[in-house]
């Protein structure tokens, strides 16, 4: 069991990245808003040849971050914030808004001005959220463990015309304050990605209209430290969100296989690199069956 808390779940920066290059370095923009979380209210602009690594940037200097907001037609200049070992560029407080979109500007000396726009979705939300087929076994490798099995089924209220979704698992166990990730057993015949780093991509067009989603997972407690609570977070996500997310994923995938066709990853940032992009998310629960 990985630990991670709840709000960690809106981390705005990502990890690794291929595009093609120039010798000449761009600006970069890393950022997934939403109106929720304050991890999410970060933009991460940086400047290199290709966004390889968002861990060891370089932020040029006398660097310009502006947004707008397009319904108002409101701007602001963000401010360069040190938090957590980051460097990173903050919104103002109450400034994300569900339903509302934006369009980000970065300047700097010696670089070539960057934008791009998004939104951030109203959420659809999740119904009839159920846990079957619960067992507990003890573990036949480690006497201290035992194995959890278990079936999620629910079903997702699609608001108007949501489309693209990131499901994140996680569970909260007796004697943690956290809540920790989970991933469920994916079979070959649904057609999801797997994100590279937690739960999974779906697009609505993939789903059989009016089936629940069904999802099989295997856990493991130890101790007294028994599995409590599941929470299931469905995070209604734009379309650069889905795009860069599943081309990564799919990029990871295939350094597995050197007879792979090459992936290019979705870039959704005129005149540089990145992804800025929007997501809101609904979260339910249930308590395991007594």
């Amino acid at each position: 069991m990985a630990g991670i808390g709840i709000w960690l779940m809106f981390s705005g920066c990502e990890t690794t990245l291929e595009l093609p290059t120039n010798d000449l370095p761009k600006l970069t923009i890393i950022s997934h808003l939403t109106s929720n979380g304050s991890k999410s209210q970060r933009v991460y602009v940086y400047a290199s040849q290709s966004p390889s690594d968002s861990s060891s940037f370089v932020i040029p200097d006398n660097l310009d971050v502006e947004v707008t907001e397009l319904e108002t037609d409101y701007s602001t200049t963000l401010e360069l914030t040190s938090e957590d070992n980051e460097t990173f560029f903050k919104f103002p407080e109450g400034f994300l808004k569900e339903g509302f979109s934006y369009t980000i500007s970065a300047y700097a000396p010696g670089f070539e001005g960057i934008h791009a726009t998004t939104v951030i979705p109203k959420p659809s939300t999740i119904a009839n959220l159920e846990i079957s087929d619960f067992k507990i076994e003890p573990s036949t490798k480690n006497e201290f463990k035992n194995i959890v099995r278990y079936t999620l089924t629910f079903d997702i209220n699609h608001f108007e015309s949501n489309r693209y979704y990131h499901l994140v698992f996680y569970n909260q166990y007796d004697g943690f304050d956290n809540a920790f990730l989970v991933d469920p057993e994916l079979s070959d015949d649904q057609p999801f990605v797997h994100h590279y780093d937690f739960g999974i991509l779906i697009d609505r067009n993939d789903l059989e209209p009016g089936e629940p989603l069904t999802f099989h997972f295997v856990d493991w407690v130890v101790g007294d430290h028994d599995l409590n609570q599941v929470f299931v977070e469905l995070r209604t996500i734009t379309q650069e969100y889905y795009r860069y997310h599943s081309t990564l994923a799919r990029q990871l995938i295939i350094r597995q296989d050197p007879f792979a066709e090459p992936v290019t990853i979705y870039n959704n940032i005129e005149g540089g690199y990145g992804n800025f992009s929007g997501f809101s998310p609904d979260i339910s629960s249930s308590y395991l069956p007594q």
